[in-house]
């Protein structure tokens, strides 16, 4: 299984808020700008839960998935470019951002945002990122040779909802 390494996604992140730091104290303009915030994200990008059970009919165990055991909400952090136009400073039609999840894996978030005053916005729209799957060759609901397969899960790109909460603490203005 492949996982994604947080100390590039924080380091390159420091860089680009230095970035724009360094550029903050020019002459005020009109026109578009890049916030950047941070902050909590929700999203449906939830691994599935399976084990080894019995199913009227079939003489061995077989795979299910246990839909009761399975998280709804994936909780992130993450930090997003929203771009927005002074003469709609309330509207961020494009929210981008990078989320890590609890299990260290990297989330990309693409969607809108509602800025709620100059440091407060509202971000929605479409997560991209890993979940668990089964290996190749097991099928959910058929029966299995080797009953160590369900330690060794793979991982699959996806896409889900998500919905958070943001703090703006730099603008390139």
């Amino acid at each position: 299984m492949r996982t994604a390494h947080w100390k590039p996604v924080v380091a390159l992140t420091l860089f680009a808020c230095t970035a724009v730091a360094a550029r903050a104290g020019a002459e005020p303009q009109t026109g578009w700008d890049m916030a950047l915030t941070g902050g909590f994200v929700a999203s449906g990008l939830v691994d599935p839960v399976y084990a080894l059970g019995n199913v009227t009919g079939q003489p061995t165990r077989v795979v299910v998935r246990q839909h009761d055991q399975e998280s709804t909400v994936n909780l992130n952090v993450a930090m997003f470019g929203q771009i927005y136009n002074d003469r709609w400073p309330w509207m961020a039609p494009i929210s981008i951002g990078v989320g890590i999840r609890g299990d260290s894996r990297a989330t990309v978030f693409m969607g809108s945002a509602l800025r709620l005053g100059t440091h407060a916005s509202f971000t929605a729209g479409v997560a991209i990122g890993p979940v668990s799957a089964l290996p190749a060759g097991t099928v959910e609901g058929r029966a299995i040779i080797d009953t160590n397969v369900l330690s060794n899960l793979i991982t699959r790109t996806t896409h889900s909802w998500f919905a958070g909460v943001t703090y703006t603490f730099a603008s390139l203005r």
